[in-house]
């Protein structure tokens, strides 16, 4: 877990080279990254050695049940990681929210256009199943 811990803070410092030191936040986990309002957090697990993971709220699905129709897309998506770009989208039952999650290793992002690179990726991806989420959640309240 060291090696990781060492990466997740050199990707720390690279965050506050891409934006500004108030935007990241860190923590024993690793680090939250602020990005247009949008929360991205980077973190170990203690017993997951050489992993290191990026997670951001696509959305919630409030008091009701997640859309049948987001839940058929979310699947489809996750096969083979076609609409992910590696990441997977998954269902947080306790919150019944939406994460977009992907994992990467120690030897991730050689350099800070790299690892702003990832970033644009992530959150391009991530803004389009927040609209997927919101579009659908919008039609669903339309139909009752």
């Amino acid at each position: 877990i060291t090696e990781m811990k060492d990466t997740l803070q050199r990707l720390a410092d690279m965050a506050v080279g891409l934006s500004s030191p108030e935007t990241v936040q860190e923590d024993n986990f690793g680090f939250t990254m602020d990005i247009h309002e949008t929360p991205i957090d980077f973190f170990a697990l203690e017993d997951d050695t050489g992993t290191a993971y990026c997670r951001a709220l696509v959305g919630s699905c409030g008091d009701s049940p997640c859309p049948v129709s987001f839940a058929e897309a979310a699947l489809r998506g996750n096969f083979f990681w076609r609409a992910t770009d590696g990441a997977t989208l998954s269902l947080n039952e306790s919150e019944n929210a939406i994460y977009l999650t992907d994992r990467f290793d120690d030897t991730a992002f050689e350099d800070e256009d790299a690892f702003g690179a990832y970033i644009d990726g992530f959150l391009r991806m991530l803004q389009d199943w927040k609209a997927r989420l919101a579009t659908t959640i919008s039609a669903e309240e339309v139909q009752k």
